[in-house]
């Protein structure tokens, strides 16, 4: 635990004179929740995400005392934001436990919920060309972005954060080695990061892609300049508006819909079907290691056909 500032002396001094016995130790959990977090020392962009919703899901509750996990419990959350919610709630009494401000960790006999499997349906050759068509069609603007990510497998955030000095005519390949997701708590704003992972890697610029890329190359790209723009070559690509065109796409084209990031998991699912190793689809996605690969993807892999019984 890091040197307590004044402020958060204070706010403990004050939080301990609710706590005059075992018995009494159940303050109000905003109050262990802020001092917590005060404790923490987060940067504002960390204290905006996971924690803000926190503390805006316990004052929704009505703030609950601290050991009371009913409210919780009886949520609604989806698998994954409940479990990271809890981890947080479970992170906080212990330091709490730990600064006798709390006298047990309720939330130790809480267990995490399920997650359901996702079952991914890639889209086919057939389907993939019929939303770029769609595009070039309905929203020949946004076509050249749609098209890159399929053709790319990038993230939606890498794609939106390459610039011309990623991408090497010379030698054919671009360096998927930064991105640009979303600032927490905002709809538009984004922040230039590493990838997702941490990692770079070098995507080979095959025929379809140096056709793409030439397309879109302004006379005098500037290395800097992100290659690719809102349709009205202002700032980065707004991730909401392509959304939206893509659900209208896929309605067109009477295509079951899928989320965007499916693009990414039909990329792996090709990939896989025309026999490029675990090895390599795990280096072209950008992941260190082939266990994500392995884990999502094994149903792919060497799948059996079924045996001639009639």
């Amino acid at each position: 635990m890091q040197a307590l500032t004044p402020e958060l002396k204070t706010l403990l001094a004050q939080l301990s004179q609710h706590l005059q016995s075992e018995s009494d130790k159940n303050p109000s959990l905003v109050e262990i929740w802020d001092a917590w977090v005060a404790d923490l020392d987060l940067p504002p962009q960390t204290k905006a995400g996971h924690y803000h919703f926190m503390r805006r899901q316990i004052v929704k509750a009505g703030n609950p005392l601290s050991l009371d996990t009913a409210w919780f419990t009886a949520s609604t959350l989806a698998p994954a934001s409940y479990n990271s919610r809890l981890w947080l709630l479970k992170k906080m009494s212990a330091w709490a436990v730990v600064g006798n401000l709390l006298s047990t960790n309720p939330w130790l006999k809480i267990k995490q919920r399920k997650k359901a499997k996702e079952v991914i349906r890639p889209f086919s050759q057939e389907e993939t060309t019929k939303i770029i068509v769609g595009f070039e069609e309905a929203y020949p603007a946004w076509a050249p972005f749609a098209k890159f990510l399929f053709l790319s497998g990038c993230r939606m955030s890498e794609a939106i954060g390459l610039q011309w000095k990623h991408v090497d005519f010379r030698r054919q390949e671009i360096c998927i080695c930064e991105s640009l997701p979303l600032l927490p708590l905002s709809n538009y704003e984004r922040e230039r990061k590493s990838t997702k992972t941490g990692s770079v890697r070098f995507l080979e610029v095959n025929a379809e892609l140096a056709k793409l890329l030439e397309q879109v190359k302004p006379a005098s790209a500037k290395p800097d300049e992100l290659v690719f723009t809102n349709p009205t070559q202002t700032n980065h690509v707004d991730s909401h508006n392509f959304r939206n065109r893509w659900i209208k796409v896929l309605k067109d084209a009477d295509i079951p819909y899928r989320r965007p990031h499916i693009i990414r998991h039909s990329f792996a699912s090709h990939a896989i079907e025309q026999g490029i190793p675990l090895t390599g689809v795990a280096y072209l996605l950008g992941h260190s290691d082939t266990r994500m690969v392995a884990t999502t993807y094994g149903h792919l892999i060497n799948r059996p056909s079924l045996p001639n019984i009639l």
